[in-house]
């Protein structure tokens, strides 16, 4: 998944579900339904054109803008290989002028390498991300984790863990944490 999370809402099941509806990370911990039956329903929002026409939260594309002149960005995503088409067809619409590299993880799939192991090989000591469990993992190898507060991280703490409210707090942490290097 990237930064877009899940914006707006979707309906399933005949239910209408926003982003602040989501007190787990996954479907299950919202619908009665278990985890294995959620790739069905995200295959079917992959397919839709809603998924086609997702945008980055409020002021993400900005920032990412911004950090793109002093930084190299890696996007590494736990979306599934199948959806690399789409995935990459996103950031080409957005950022038709960049040509970040996207690396498909395969940890929610068990597909591939895991995002951890991707950082150490590119070398990268800081991630954006917003999953509760993940970024507690990342943070207690030494990597450190802007964390984007979300319903279902929200009790989630670690010394190599900042917690921000949005993706304009993003640039002057960063900037905090080059600064002490």
């Amino acid at each position: 998944r990237d930064s877009g999370k899940i914006s707006g809402f979707f309906l399933i099941n005949n239910k209408n579900i926003k982003a602040e509806d989501f007190e787990g990370y996954y479907l299950s911990s919202l619908l009665p339904i278990t985890k294995e039956e959620e790739y069905p329903l995200w295959k079917k929002y992959h397919d839709s054109e809603h998924f086609d026409n997702m945008d980055f939260l409020e002021n993400a594309r900005e920032v990412i803008d911004l950090l793109k002149k002093e930084h190299e960005l890696v996007f590494i995503t736990a979306r599934p290989p199948e959806w690399k088409e789409k995935t990459v067809n996103f950031f080409r619409k957005h950022f038709p002028n960049d040509n970040f590299e996207i690396v498909f993880s395969g940890d929610e799939y068990k597909s591939g390498k895991g995002k951890k192991e991707i950082c150490d090989e590119k070398g990268i000591n800081l991630i954006i991300e917003d999953h509760h469990e993940k970024c507690k993992e990342y943070a207690s190898q030494g990597i450190k984790v802007i964390l984007i507060s979300q319903p279902w991280n929200k009790n989630v703490e670690h010394g190599n863990i900042i917690k921000v409210d949005n993706w304009n707090q993003i640039p002057e942490i960063i900037k905090n944490i080059d600064n002490k290097k």
